[in-house]
C-alpha cells in the first residue's frame, strides 16, 4: 500500500528543512545506539511514533521497543509493519498514562523514552504533566526529546496550524526545560549540526554563521534529560 502526498507539505520541504529533519533522526538514533551500548536488556518507547522505522534501523538487539500513538495511526502502522514479542505497537495518547503500563518492569536507567517531533504540539501544561507522569513511573529512565523556539512562530508554524497541527510549546533555552524538573544530559542544536554538511546547503551558506546566534541556535534543539 502507498499513502497519498498532501501537497500543503511542499513549502516545507525546502533544502533547510529536509536537511534538518535527516539530521533530526540521526541524533535520535544516536542517543538509541549510546542507549543500548550501556544497556543491552533496555526498552525503547517511542510516544506519537507514527511510521517511524528506528527500531529496523538501531532498535533490534534492545529487550523490548514500544510503538505507541493514536488507535488510528497504529492502524495505519499495521498495513505496513508486523509486531513481535520484541517490536510492539500499543494504541494510546502519550497523554494517557495508562500507556504507561504496557512498560516492563525492570532496571529503570535501562528505559528510553523518545518523542520526535511530538512535544511542540502539547502545551505548557500537558508537557509538564507529561514528564511529571514520566518521572514518577519511571524514575532515573532516560527522555530524549526535541523542543522547538520562539523564532519558529514564522511561516513554517503558521502552514502547520492551517494543516490542524498548530505549535503550541515554545521554549527559550535548555534552561526552560530543566526548570520542569528534568536533568539535563545533552543538549545538541539543530542548525548548528545541519552546518557539519556544509555541502548540502546550498544557497543557504550564511547558517553556520547565523546559527551561532542564540534565537536561531535554539530554533530547535534535541535534548537528552533524566527523569
Amino acid at each position: 500500500p502507498a499513502l497519498p502526498w498532501d501537497a500543503a507539505l511542499d513549502s516545507m520541504y525546502n533544502p533547510i528543512g529536509q536537511l534538518t529533519w535527516a539530521v533530526r533522526a540521526h541524533l535520535f538514533d544516536q542517543i538509541v545506539q549510546r542507549h543500548l551500548g550501556t544497556y543491552a536488556d533496555a526498552t525503547v518507547v517511542e510516544l506519537g511514533a507514527g511510521l517511524s522505522t528506528r527500531y529496523y534501523r538501531v532498535g533490534q538487539s534492545c529487550r523490548r521497543w514500544i510503538e505507541l500513538d493514536l488507535p488510528e495511526v497504529t492502524e495505519l502502522r499495521r498495513n505496513f509493519d508486523r509486531e513481535s514479542d520484541r517490536h510492539r505497537f500499543v494504541s494510546a495518547s502519550a497523554l494517557d498514562p495508562s500507556w504507561m503500563e504496557s512498560v516492563p518492569d525492570d532496571l529503570p536507567e535501562s528505559r528510553l523514552i523518545i518523542a520526535e517531533g511530538l512535544l511542540m504540539y502539547f502545551d505548557k501544561a500537558q508537557v509538564q504533566t507529561l514528564i511529571n507522569q514520566l518521572k514518577q513511573r519511571f524514575p532515573g529512565a532516560t527522555l530524549a526529546f526535541d523542543a522547538v523556539g520562539g523564532v519558529t512562530k514564522g511561516n513554517g508554524a503558521k502552514q502547520l496550524a492551517k494543516m490542524g497541527a498548530p505549535l503550541k510549546w515554545f521554549i527559550n533555552t535548555e534552561a526552560d526545560v530543566a526548570a520542569m524538573g528534568l536533568k539535563l544530559v545533552e543538549v545538541r542544536s539543530l542548525l548548528q549540526e545541519n552546518c557539519r554538511y556544509r555541502d548540502r546547503i546550498g544557497p543557504f551558506r550564511w547558517v553556520p554563521w547565523l546559527s551561532q546566534l542564540p534565537p536561531l541556535r535554539n530554533a530547535g534543539l534535541v535534548i537528552e534529560a533524566r527523569l
